[in-house]
């Protein structure tokens, strides 16, 4: 039995009069892959930012409705946003290393933490940057900046410096959209991976790489959730005219 990691129930967002998210109800299921499909300015990424609390930081935002991880709403008064944040870690569309060394990128949150043992430092570094296939390219040049990976290494250190904290869940908005086709094969072949360990929920307008490495996908459109399934149902037949025409390329 698939047991649901995240859910939503009647999650509205606005972003002052705009209303982005409409009555969303969503469960994420643990352990599996989620893709978040959808036209442009769908509110992809707000219901991303919606699952840890990020959408808070957008000035003019406000959020009803409830989010559930493992059964307890985030948005209850004594829910602590670091503490979540570091729980339901994410990824962003265009890598965003720190300006310091890969090493100490990796190291940061960590270190926010109050750890500066530099034993567990080192071995969490070394653990962080090999599940995200990184550690065999940079271990020898651990103290040289990180502006100095690639773009597609710069993509794994974010991944890797979000992992080093332990977090429950990966949120990933788009983060192959500004990689080439050989990086992007790396970070889908690390997705597929780590779902053994994490849940993961990713944006992407990308079909094709939705249905190569999703369990799960969501279709939404114009800030509803129009249906959710397993990826191949979606694919091969999906319930609502919406998602048949979105998926044969007729609008979005």
């Amino acid at each position: 039995m698939v047991r649901i990691k995240i859910q939503t129930n009647s999650l509205n967002v606005w972003y002052g009069d705009n209303h982005v998210l409409q009555d969303v109800k969503l469960a994420i299921p643990e352990g599996h892959i989620t893709a978040i499909i959808g036209p442009s300015g769908c509110g992809k990424t707000t219901l991303l930012k919606s699952l840890n609390r990020m959408v808070e930081l957008i000035e003019g935002s406000r959020v009803e409705g409830r989010v559930l991880l493992d059964g307890r709403d985030i948005y209850d008064s004594d829910m602590d946003p670091a503490e979540l944040r570091r729980r339901v870690g994410m990824v962003f569309q265009k890598p965003n290393p720190l300006p310091m060394s890969i090493y100490d990128n990796v190291a940061y949150g960590l270190r926010v933490r109050g750890i500066d043992d530099r034993a567990i430092l080192d071995e969490a570094v070394e653990e962080a940057l090999e599940r995200a296939g990184l550690w065999s390219e940079v271990k020898e040049r651990l103290r040289d900046s990180a502006f100095n990976l690639s773009i597609g290494q710069q993509q794994r250190l974010c991944i890797a410096r979000a992992l080093a904290v332990g977090p429950d869940v990966l949120l990933l908005d788009e983060p192959c959209s500004s990689l080439d086709p050989i990086s992007t094969s790396r970070i889908e072949s690390l997705l597929t991976r780590l779902k053994n360990d994490l849940t993961l929920v990713i944006v992407t307008h990308n079909l094709q790489q939705a249905r190569r490495i999703a369990d799960y996908t969501a279709f939404l459109y114009m800030g509803r959730l129009v249906e959710m399934a397993p990826t191949e149902e979606i694919f091969e037949n999906p319930r609502e005219e919406l998602t048949r025409n979105y998926i044969k390329g007729r609008f979005g």
